[in-house]
């Protein structure tokens, strides 16, 4: 969702939210707060700047004051217009149901379904069945993961139910916060798929590789990151010296970098294995278990490492998403740990485009981490 996408918006509320997203992006998070409480006094409060406005209240670590405004999005275009917000049947607000049957939609991306999929475990002690439709690819890995369910892919017919939720409402129905939050790890790993990553991968010090990712995201140009720009850490020869082996995980946008950059440089593709049984999903987490380090930028390949809590790296920009850590002092130069993925360590980027320090860091930790194993 972007601002374009609201002609209907005030010029001065649309130059409010360029502002202070600007503001909070280039980490003058003071500023962006004073600009924030600005907009939420304005009354009836737009969904756009409710929706924006949630967004900083996470970043602060705000949740139980986010969920209220974050439910807001519901009012977007984006959600009014698809046959799951014309159902009939009551939306559900997190009472027990013993009796009745919940039907869950994953309203937002893969790698938003991937976190708020903590919850599920929860509502399935709630209902007497639930159903889940999911991005469509990814139906056997929820299956498999969630076999007493009914699960389908987004577009086809909504299954029958008593009861209707967005997969990214159960945050604000459970009361999701810092002291209660549903911890990692919550994905399971086919153990079969897991042997035979285990015998393809073989020895050495594994490290997984992700650096691109949704190119249609709003950020996706702070948050991807060009693979020449890894060259010092695949090319550096302590980590040679100590059996460091590279692998791509990527399995869609930004395969063609592989191939054009690194001719010379030894980071096996497995795009093809990973999607060999049309089950992406399934074998990226059975990879992930069998690798020894996973690096990737902000996508729902990270959020699969953070979710199986296993050792994660994420290079990000500056002020990174809220689910990798939060401000609560609106000190952009103090960050506090996730409450939502704890194992992922941040490498964050001071100047838009500047991955250079970044990835230095990195190298030296990596250096030191595989020199002492």
């Amino acid at each position: 969702m972007q601002i374009a996408d609201f002609p209907d918006l005030p010029a001065v509320l649309r130059n409010a939210v360029v502002r202070a997203l600007s503001a909070q992006h280039e980490g003058r998070l003071f500023e962006a707060d004073r600009l924030y409480q600005q907009m939420a006094r304005r009354k009836p409060l737009h969904p756009l700047l409710a929706h924006t406005i949630a967004g900083f209240l996470l970043l602060k670590g705000d949740l139980l004051g986010a969920w209220p405004l974050f439910e807001r999005r519901l009012d977007l275009p984006y959600y009014t217009h698809r046959p799951f917000e014309k159902l009939s049947q009551p939306v559900w607000t997190g009472d027990p149901i013993p009796n009745e049957r919940l039907l869950i939609f994953a309203d937002l991306g893969l790698g938003d379904t991937i976190l708020a999929a903590r919850f599920l475990p929860w509502v399935r002690q709630r209902v007497g069945a639930f159903s889940m439709q999911v991005k469509r690819g990814t139906v056997p890995f929820w299956r498999r993961l969630f076999p007493d369910a009914e699960i389908s892919a987004l577009g086809d017919p909504l299954p029958d139910c008593d009861w209707r939720i967005n997969l990214f409402s159960l945050p604000a129905v459970y009361g999701a916060q810092p002291q209660n939050m549903p911890l990692p790890p919550y994905v399971d790993v086919d153990e079969d798929e897991r042997a035979r990553w285990r015998d393809r991968l073989g020895g050495g010090f594994k490290v997984g590789l992700s650096w691109q990712g949704n190119p249609d995201h709003v950020r996706d140009f702070e948050r991807s990151i060009p693979l020449d720009k890894f060259i010092p850490i695949l090319r550096d020869k302590d980590l040679h010296r100590n059996d460091v082996r590279f692998f791509s995980l990527q399995v869609d946008h930004g395969r063609d970098q592989l191939h054009e950059s690194l001719t010379d440089i030894a980071v096996e593709d497995l795009a093809a294995e990973i999607m060999e049984n049309n089950d992406p999903l399934n074998s990226s987490a059975a990879l992930v278990a069998e690798l020894d380090l996973v690096i990737a930028v902000d996508s729902a390949l990270a959020n699969l490492a953070g979710a199986m809590d296993g050792p994660f790296w994420l290079p990000t920009y500056k002020i990174p998403d809220w689910r990798w850590t939060t401000f609560p002092d609106l000190d952009a130069d103090n960050p506090r740990p996730s409450s939502w993925y704890s194992s992922a360590r941040i490498y964050r980027c001071g100047e838009r485009g500047k991955w250079e320090p970044v990835i230095e860091e990195m190298r030296s930790d990596l250096v030191a981490l595989t020199t002492a194993r």
